[in-house]
């Protein structure tokens, strides 16, 4: 059973299939993930390592950028990225 879905190959997170709790592991498409964070069905999952400032990519495109390390495992969602849309009408 898959758990989770890696839309584009230049993408640094992966959708979560089902919730995914803290110390699963993920194998499939060659890779291993230890889950460090709860994380509910539909959220995202660091697949590679993003460091600050580092541009979140999904769908092979930028989404965002990190406000904070995020480590392989970890959630990615509001508390540690800016959606790039949301920073440039701060601007």
């Amino acid at each position: 059973m898959r758990k989770i879905l890696i839309l584009d190959s230049r993408d640094n997170i992966a959708v979560c299939l089902v919730d995914l709790e803290i110390g699963d592991t993920v194998e499939q498409d060659d890779i291993s993930i230890k889950v460090l964070n709860r994380i509910p069905r539909g959220h995202k999952i660091a697949t590679q390592v993003i460091s600050k400032n580092d541009g979140v990519i999904k769908y092979g495109e930028r989404m965002g950028h990190a406000v904070a390390p995020i480590a392989i495992g970890e959630h990615v969602h509001v508390h540690n990225i800016l959606g790039d849309r949301l920073s440039s009408a701060q601007s």
